[in-house]
């Protein structure tokens, strides 16, 4: 009976989320033009779409967020208080470079002042404190290295993100997919605080999917992407497993990540080859080499996010092993990971 209140609990907020998510993109789909919050062809160079496509989604996502908490008092959790003071900085600068386009730094700060807030009220890595760590270090090493891997870990998330949303639909989707699997581990873990937060990610990307899956009609902008990068990451942070060892649980959260991940370093890898700057958008992501080897866009999306479903499922499974025989599994998606690069790297002009 308490397995089935807490499924019904979260089909109601899972719908909740969907609904409220898909009434506030057709409100802010129809002011966008009237506040100048729009992504104009020809904007950029790599910018493909014919015609101006209004940025709200992060706007639809922190509102979503903040009526769903305040609306069900979960506020009154520190954590899940925490993820939404701290989203909302990134949501924040993410708006003020969508509207004037900050600069690297700028956006950088924005991505660190979040995380420390996130840290100041209580959500951080803690496992250089942890017993079933490989080694100790002893005070305060493991309290500033705890810290220096939480700024590390949110602002990589969050900028792994923001780098993969540059084709519709891709991001959305592979939000999704660990706001699945966060879902999944958390009710075998019983973790109501993550239960919250994975529900209302799941209800936002599959109502947004339908807004910007391809031709979108709704893109993210950096404030969505961001937002949903940082979410993601800070839900990881909270996720404490019931099952296996640390020895096996650590590397799982990247692994939900991989992709995004993935594409990240492929691209700065590349672009430091090539002497391109880091920052500066270009046609150089997985998709699009994808594309050049004859897949279509379409396709190579699907390829992406189902790549994110099979390794998040590895993931998972990883967390009944024996501690060697999850990090070997563990080594060998890493191989895999360089060995797709240099294969994706060698014919990309």
């Amino acid at each position: 009976m308490e397995n089935f209140a807490q499924l019904e609990y979260v089909m109601s907020l899972l719908i909740v989320s969907i609904i409220l998510t898909i009434g506030l993109a057709l409100i802010g789909i129809k002011i966008a033009p009237e506040i100048g919050l729009m992504d104009f062809p020809g904007s950029e160079d790599h910018k493909q779409h014919q015609n101006a496509v209004p940025m709200v989604g992060g706007v639809v996502i922190l509102d979503t967020f903040i009526l769903i908490i305040l609306f069900t008092d979960m506020w009154r959790d520190i954590s899940i208080l925490a993820i939404l003071i701290s989203a909302l900085i990134i949501g924040i600068f993410g708006l003020l470079d969508d509207f004037i386009h900050l600069d690297v730094t700028k956006k950088l700060l924005g991505q660190i002042s979040g995380g420390i807030v996130l840290i100041y009220l209580g959500v951080q890595i803690n496992f250089f404190e942890s017993s079933e760590f490989l080694f100790r270090l002893g005070h305060p090493w493991e309290y500033w290295m705890n810290i220096l891997f939480t700024l590390l870990w949110v602002v990589t998330i969050t900028n792994a993100y923001n780098f993969i949303d540059s084709m519709d639909g891709l991001a959305v989707g592979l939000s999704g997919v660990p706001a699945a699997f966060f879902l999944i581990i958390s009710l075998v873990a019983g973790q109501s605080e993550l239960i919250f937060i994975s529900t209302i990610i799941l209800g936002i990307c599959i109502a947004l999917y339908f807004f910007n899956s391809r031709p979108a009609t709704l893109f993210l902008g950096d404030s969505g992407a961001q937002t949903l990068g940082f979410t993601l990451a800070s839900a990881a942070i909270i996720y404490e497993p019931t099952i296996g060892s640390q020895g096996s649980s650590w590397f799982v959260p990247i692994l939900i990540f991989f992709v995004p991940l993935f594409d990240m370093l492929m691209v700065i890898i590349s672009r430091l080859k090539r002497g391109k700057k880091i920052h500066k958008a270009s046609r150089d992501h997985t998709y699009h080499r994808l594309f050049q080897r004859g897949i279509s866009i379409h396709h190579s999306i699907l390829i992406m996010h189902g790549a994110s479903l099979i390794i998040s499922i590895v993931g998972f499974l990883c967390l009944n092993l024996p501690v060697n025989y999850a990090n070997i599994v563990f080594g060998l998606i890493i191989i895999l990971g360089i060995v797709a690069y240099y294969e994706l790297d060698r014919t990309y002009s």
